[in-house]
């Protein structure tokens, strides 16, 4: 099989969300230089988000950490000591959190976002593209060219994972964990891992399509859901073992997907998009925001109320009855 061509414009999607599709990746030249001050930090490029117990800490370029304590006033970190993009944020609880991106970046926080230290810069600089806490010791990261390192001491030491017997240097792009300790992680080309032993061993998995994978979620019933490219979303209702693909309505990038409390499905893309499924994920109700940004992710304040994240900072959408 020849090697694959990877291109800047391949590497990471977050990029072409923030400034275009012929921005390459990079990392700042003064590894000391602070995240960048924003007089309103909602409107800070922002790519990612998690919460810390009620809080919503969201991250993005130029290492600014935007905080939130409902999803409509927000505020920026009080010292974060970087200024590079910021591409994912994980919480092992309310106050301990990690962040990383470009350059290895590796942040920490123990004050719920508050204020971050450069824990390290990881061997090698890799572009960090997933981060995952199960608790305040044991995290995995992952990244581009197959990058994906895990530690058991909360990120002071990290040993590299291997995913499989060839070491494919395919993008590993999300990484996320399923109620009965399963992991998971979406990665490039159409290619899915899973962890059965809580990240010891991995194996590849047989997905059947080859677009890019972005994002994936486990729903409340151990149902898991990959999706990325074109508007592909797929379901497999056996833990990764098969999968089938479904109809999201939409051709453009999913980057992200969330399940709300009443069991349905919302998925956020390129161009505005925003689809919501029914709990069984029969159908798929799309609509197209008018400002058609970008959208690099989400959360739901409650089942009709959405916070979502792009280029232009924070916006809110409220969902439609017929959604």
């Amino acid at each position: 099989m020849p090697k694959r061509d990877f291109t800047p414009v391949r590497l990471l999607l977050v990029c072409a969300l923030l400034a275009g599709a012929n921005m390459v990746l990079y990392s700042h030249a003064s590894e000391r230089t602070p995240s960048m001050r924003q007089t309103q930090a909602q409107h800070a490029p922002l790519v990612a988000v998690s919460q810390a117990g009620e809080r919503l800490v969201a991250v993005g370029d130029y290492g600014v950490v935007a905080l939130s304590e409902g999803g409509q006033d927000w505020r920026q970190a009080r010292a974060v000591p970087v200024d590079t993009l910021l591409t994912a944020v994980s919480f092992a609880d309310a106050q301990n959190g990690w962040a990383v991106g470009h350059g290895g970046v590796l942040l920490h926080t123990r004050d719920a976002g508050e204020s971050w230290t450069l824990q390290q810069r990881l061997e090698g600089n890799p572009v960090l593209l997933s981060v995952w806490f199960e608790n305040t010791r044991h995290g995995i990261v992952t990244g581009a060219y197959g990058y994906a390192s895990e530690t058991q001491d909360g990120g002071q030491s990290w040993q590299r994972l291997s995913l499989g017997a060839n070491d494919d240097d395919y993008h590993l792009n999300h990484i996320f964990c399923a109620p009965d300790g399963s992991l998971f992680i979406a990665a490039e080309g159409g290619n899915a891992y899973r962890s059965r032993d809580n990240g010891v061993t991995w194996e590849a998995l047989d997905t059947g399509v080859s677009g890019s994978l972005w994002s994936g979620i486990t729903l409340r019933d151990g149902r898991v859901l990959l999706a990325g490219m074109s508007g592909r979303v797929l379901l497999s209702e056996d833990r990764g073992d098969s999968w089938r693909e479904l109809d999201s309505g939409s051709q453009e990038a999913i980057t992200a997907v969330t399940q709300l409390a009443d069991g349905r499905v919302v998925v956020v893309g390129n161009g505005g998009l925003v689809s919501v499924a029914d709990a069984d994920l029969k159908h798929f109700s799309t609509a197209i925001r008018e400002d058609r940004l970008n959208l690099s992710a989400l959360l739901a304040v409650d089942d009709d109320q959405l916070t979502l994240f792009s280029q232009q900072g924070v916006l809110h959408q409220r969902l439609s009855s017929r959604q």
